[in-house]
C-alpha cells in the first residue's frame, strides 16, 4: 500500500512538472499594475489555452527595464506584448518577430493639477514617469526638453511601477506632472477626478503595443501567426478590445518599425548604461 501511494505521488509530481514545462509564457510589459494587466489580458489567456490546449501563464516584471532585459534574452517568454521601442530591441536582440498590433495608436499624455505648470517659477518641477525606457516617458521627456525643460535643470524625474499609483501621487500634490499613455488615461481617470487634472501635452498617435513571437520547439512562428489572427476575430478578442479601449487589431511587419531608430538608441543607452 505504501509503495503504491509512493508511486502515485511520484506520478502526480511528475505530471505537475510536465504541466509547468508545457505552459505557454506570455510576457506583457508593465504598463499598469499587475492586477490590471492580469484582468485586461484574461481573454487572451483563455483563448490561447483553448487554442493550443496548454496552460498559459501571463507574466510581467516590476518595471520596463527588467522586462526588456528578459525579452532581449529570447528565451524567457514565448509571446511578448510590448511598446514599439522595446519591440525593436526584442526583435534585434531576442530574435522575436512582430506579428500584430492595434489600429488605434497610443498617444502620450502629460497631466498636471495646475494648467499653467510650465510657467511656474518654482523650479525644478517634479515629474513622474513609468520607467526611463517606457515609450510614453521617452516621448514626453523629448517634448519637455524641446520646451527647455531638461532633466536635472528645470525638471527632475522619478519613476513608479504603475500608472494608477502615479495618478494618486499627482492628486495628492506629491508631483507637479505625470506621464501616462492615452489608454491608461481613459481607463484610470474617473469622472470624479477628471475635472481635477489638466492635459499639458497630448502627442499625435504613435505606434501601439506590439505582439511578437519566435519559433520554439513547441510552437512555430507560423502557428503563432495563425493563432493571433484567429484571436483577433474571436469573441475573446472582441472582449479584449472592449476592456483595453484599443478598438481593433491589425497585422504588422518588421519594416513597420524601421522609423524608431532615435528612440531605440536612447532606450539602449538607458538600458545598458
Amino acid at each position: 500500500m505504501k509503495l503504491k501511494l509512493l508511486l502515485l505521488s511520484i506520478l502526480f509530481i511528475s505530471s505537475l512538472c510536465f504541466a509547468q514545462d508545457n505552459s505557454i509564457k506570455i510576457g506583457i510589459a508593465p504598463h499598469s499594475s499587475t492586477r490590471v494587466i492580469l484582468q485586461s489580458h484574461q481573454d487572451l489567456k483563455l483563448f490561447l489555452e483553448k487554442y493550443f490546449k496548454r496552460p498559459v501563464n501571463i507574466l510581467t516584471a516590476k518595471n520596463f527595464s527588467e522586462f526588456t532585459k528578459r525579452s532581449n534574452m529570447g528565451t524567457y517568454y514565448d509571446l511578448i506584448l510590448t511598446s514599439p521601442n522595446l519591440a525593436v530591441l526584442a526583435q534585434r536582440l531576442g530574435g522575436y518577430t512582430p506579428l500584430m498590433t492595434y489600429k488605434k495608436g497610443l498617444s502620450t499624455i502629460i497631466l498636471a493639477t495646475n494648467k499653467d505648470i510650465l510657467e511656474s517659477k518654482k523650479l525644478p518641477l517634479h515629474v513622474i514617469g513609468l520607467d526611463p525606457v517606457s515609450f510614453p516617458t521617452l516621448d514626453a521627456q523629448d517634448w519637455l526638453a524641446k520646451k527647455g525643460f531638461k532633466d536635472g535643470e528645470k525638471i527632475n524625474y522619478t519613476y513608479t511601477s504603475a500608472t494608477d499609483s502615479s495618478i494618486s501621487i499627482l492628486l495628492n500634490n506629491n508631483a507637479d506632472m505625470i506621464i501616462i499613455s492615452l489608454p491608461n488615461y481613459i481607463k484610470l481617470i474617473t469622472k470624479r477626478n477628471k475635472d481635477l487634472v489638466h492635459v499639458i501635452y497630448q502627442s499625435k498617435p504613435k505606434p501601439s503595443r506590439i505582439y511578437l513571437a519566435r519559433d520554439t520547439d513547441n510552437i512555430s512562428l507560423e502557428e503563432w501567426k495563425i493563432a493571433l489572427d484567429t484571436f483577433s476575430k474571436s469573441p475573446e478578442g472582441k472582449r479584449h478590445l472592449e476592456v483595453t479601449k484599443l478598438e481593433d487589431f491589425k497585422k504588422i511587419e518588421e519594416k513597420d518599425l524601421n522609423n524608431l531608430d532615435s528612440i531605440v538608441d536612447e532606450t539602449m543607452k538607458r538600458l545598458y548604461k
